[in-house]
């Protein structure tokens, strides 16, 4: 898919600051730039979206790149949210899987209520209630 005009890519991590600017369109919980930083360090995989030189959209993968590969904060910012940008940066998370995850790697993710759809076109199935996934975000006091 060919990109709109005035918009790149650019497989590197955003910078903690792009990070915590574009995390925070989200609504998701606040963290602090060093544990940002150390987080996208640990990245796999990572493309960023601009349009001329805003960050406009993100995606990463972490895993240990061979048996576990987890798709992250595939983001787009609100105001440019359905404009297929999801589908581009998404198409380059997909390429890194198919260059690198091996036969029955584990390709997993969590989405968003309501975003399921967009996960279908990709060929990701929603979990059957039998095979519930599970979760814990760690709380601190520090």
């Amino acid at each position: 898919m060919d990109l709109p005009k005035g918009y790149r890519i650019e497989f590197k991590n955003p910078t903690p600051i792009e990070y915590d600017k574009i995390r925070n369109t989200t609504g998701w919980d606040k963290l602090d730039l060093v544990t940002i930083e150390k987080g996208l360090e640990k990245s796999l995989f990572s493309v960023c979206l601009y349009d001329i030189d805003k960050l406009i959209g993100v995606g990463r993968i972490v895993g240990d790149d061979s048996i576990y590969f987890y798709i992250q904060d595939i983001i787009v910012i609100p105001e440019y949210q359905g404009k297929g940008l999801g589908k581009i940066i998404m198409n380059e998370v997909i390429q890194y899987l198919d260059d690198n995850a091996n036969h029955n790697s584990f390709i997993g993710l969590m989405a968003a209520e309501g975003v399921e759809k967009f996960y279908h076109k990709f060929g990701f199935k929603t979990r059957p209630t039998s095979s519930p996934g599970m979760y814990s975000v760690y709380k601190t006091t520090k």
